[in-house]
């Protein structure tokens, strides 16, 4: 199978883009164009590399079905049903060689689910499958590129030529986009929530740098991290904005931070800039925590001499800017420290968390929803009219669902208990320590 690589590039001018890379190393032409019109109607560049790879899954199962998909147009004709399923099944599947990041990363061993020998007695297992709403993204981002490429080449064809690839492309990408699944919208068991309080305990005993369950050896390592996970339960910012935070974005004599927008800054020297994705905003801190900030600047970061080059405020051991895959590699290494930690801890895990504690303290203040909603809205950076907090507040919000569900429920309870006190021959009053047992079958 061919390699199309996506490939990240930065220009003089600090804007980042994605190409389309071919076997040859030069960039897809047709994919080139296609992306070009997202880039000028402004789309964030991480949305243009995720379309970038979806791209390169269309050139691999193409050309290893033996098809031009430009000379194919040029004759009037559209894939069949049989090549379109084939571009649907590979949509589903993760491979992780589709892009080239700023790691370089051992050859992933791909195969092809079109090319497993039936005969074979070894069993073969497929590549670990993406989540239904990624499936569906890519599925709209294929239908998109094959109706921008047939839209391409029709005006470059004889009327009648032209008229009859319209119509097949437009049959083919009806029966296309009729089969994209739809994210279903009442699983929610599984739906990410914060911490608990016990798991937010265990997490900052864990990561105190003088812990003997720390999982990191260097002492700027173990304070720097410490520093990232208090920051992170105490603002609920995104991983991009607290990589993207600026010494120059501190406020000197007040404990606040401003969350600024910097998208293509030409002065991160990172191939993959994060991002602020939210509002710009100012955030007040907790004393303690603004002079746990300021210690790191002034003493661990100071200390590592290529950290002055720049004015990020994380960094890494070399001192260059902290990178988005560090952050990730950060809670990988939390996970595995201790068993009581949850397997999905991650960065974005604590923004939920700082939202459940959010509502906790509006619940105890007696602030009205409206009110609430605002004021964390502001807070996380959110239009005023955001409805983001849906979706950031399930654990406090099924919390409280419960406590209302059983104090809606306690005449029924009072009622069944005393039946159950009368069919065993108590009074009504008698062993009130029984209440909170359950019976079970021998």
């Amino acid at each position: 199978m061919a390699q199309y690589i996506a490939k990240r590039v930065k220009f003089q001018n600090g804007e980042r883009h994605s190409v389309l890379l071919g076997p040859s190393g030069l960039p897809v032409h047709e994919a080139t164009l296609f992306l070009l019109g997202f880039r000028t109607r402004g789309l964030a560049a991480n949305t243009i590399h995720i379309v970038c790879t979806v791209l390169a899954i269309v050139h691999r199962e193409l050309d290893a079905a033996g098809i031009n998909l430009m000379e194919r147009f040029q004759r009037a004709q559209f894939l069949t049903t049989l090549e379109l399923d084939r571009l649907a099944t590979a949509a589903q599947y993760r491979i992780e060689d589709l892009t080239e990041e700023e790691e370089p990363k051992r050859k992933a061993r791909v195969i092809s689910i079109h090319r497993v020998n039936p005969k074979s007695k070894r069993a073969i297992e497929p590549p670990p499958q993406v989540d239904l709403k990624t499936r569906a993204a890519r599925l709209h981002y294929i239908a998109q590129y094959l109706e921008f490429l047939a839209g391409y080449v029709k005006g470059t064809l004889p009327r009648a030529q032209a008229r009859e690839l319209a119509e097949d492309a437009q049959q083919g990408l009806k029966a296309f986009r009729a089969g994209i699944p739809r994210a279903p919208t009442r699983a929610k068991l599984d739906a990410r929530t914060g911490l608990s309080k016990e798991e937010r305990s265990l997490l900052l005993q864990v990561a105190h740098p003088d812990s003997a369950k720390n999982p990191w050896k260097r002492d700027f390592t173990r304070r720097r991290n410490w520093v990232i996970l208090v920051l992170l339960l105490a603002t609920g910012m995104r991983r991009g904005e607290l990589l993207g935070l600026k010494i120059k974005d501190l406020h000197s004599n007040e404990p606040k931070l401003n969350i600024l927008r910097r998208a293509d800054d030409v002065r991160d020297p990172r191939p993959i800039e994060p991002n602020t994705k939210t509002s710009e905003r100012t955030l007040t801190l907790p004393k303690s925590t603004m002079r746990l900030l300021w210690r790191y600047i002034n003493e661990d970061r100071r200390a590592i001499s290529a950290a002055r080059k720049h004015d990020y405020v994380m960094v890494s051991d070399d001192g260059s800017p902290f990178s988005l895959s560090s952050i990730d590699k950060l809670f990988k290494g939390l996970r595995s420290t201790d068993p009581g930690l949850p397997k999905s801890l991650t960065c974005h895990v604590l923004r939920h968390t700082w939202n459940d504690s959010f509502s906790e303290l509006a619940d105890a203040l007696g602030l009205s929803p409206e009110i609430e909603q605002k004021a964390r809205n502001e807070q996380q950076g959110w239009t005023d009219n955001s409805q983001m907090a849906v979706t950031y507040t399930r654990r406090s919000t099924a919390q409280k669902g419960r406590e209302l569900a059983l104090e809606m429920n306690k005449y029924l309870d009072e009622i069944l208990e005393r039946d159950e006190q009368l069919r065993q021959g108590e009074s009504p009053h008698h062993n009130e320590s029984a209440r909170d047992t359950f019976g079970r079958p021998e």
